[in-house]
């Protein structure tokens, strides 16, 4: 089958830079809110050895835990903004750079992250295609392209990161008591504990998705001056696998 594309290359190295910046962000506020949280503890471990729990120390060390939390917490949606822009870009040039018959076209690669239940698997299959439709040395057999293996540990700690977010969450809404305050807090230490790779390994696989389309874009260019937009392939329903999007 020939190669034929759909749509314009547009870099998306701008964008890359920028989530990578709030993502770098993003790691430092994690590791922040971890020497908050272990300074909380150890004021409440203190208090609860002693059974008197000293009120201006651990109102300031409660306070700084939720400064840190609140920042964590705004990198974390400014990332998420910039990963969205960022996916809809690249899932747009993996269609642009030759990659026929796509299941997941841009719409439905953004889409899948908001749809409750399928967001814990569909996205990864995103992931995954768009890897192989971005890969310069399969052109018209890109669905053969390996996929890296930062891929599975990056979606990996995707996935316990919204566990012990959710966990975490709740064991603050519930706690009342100082132990289950104490053990809460514990919570926020282990979501630190996960965002910061989770950072590291998202700007990494961002990073090298963005280098592999730079390549094929390079490839593919005699290609595509040949043979221009506005040439659209038709996307076979039977791949869209009963996609909304």
């Amino acid at each position: 089958m020939p190669t034929r594309f759909e749509g314009e290359y547009l870099s998306s190295t701008a964008r890359t830079l920028a989530l990578i910046a709030v993502l770098a962000a993003f790691v430092v506020m994690a590791e922040v809110s971890i020497w908050a949280t272990f300074t909380e503890l150890t004021v409440w471990e203190e208090s609860l050895a002693s059974n008197v729990l000293v009120a201006h120390e651990g109102s300031a060390s409660a306070y700084r835990r939720a400064l840190t939390d609140g920042f964590l917490l705004f990198f974390f949606s400014a990332s998420a903004l910039l990963f969205i822009r960022w996916l809809s870009r690249t899932a747009r040039n993996a269609q642009a750079l030759g990659a026929v018959g796509m299941r997941f076209g841009p719409r439905a690669a953004v889409g899948w992250w908001f749809v409750p239940v399928f967001h814990l698997w569909k996205p990864l299959h995103v992931l995954k295609e768009l890897f192989q439709a971005s890969h310069p040395d399969y052109i018209d057999n890109w669905r053969q392209a390996p996929v890296p293996r930062l891929l599975s540990l990056w979606w990996a700690l995707w996935v316990v990161f919204q566990v012990t977010v959710s966990l975490s969450l709740l064991a603050d809404i519930w706690a009342t008591s100082p132990d289950q305050i104490y053990m809460a807090a514990w919570g926020s230490a282990i979501v630190g504990v996960f965002a910061a790779p989770l950072g590291i390994a998202a700007a990494i696989g961002s990073w090298r998705l963005r280098s592999l389309q730079r390549a094929r874009a390079r490839c593919t260019a005699p290609m595509r001056e040949r043979q221009p937009w506005p040439t659209r392939p038709r996307r076979d329903p039977a791949l869209l696998e009963g996609s909304p999007f």
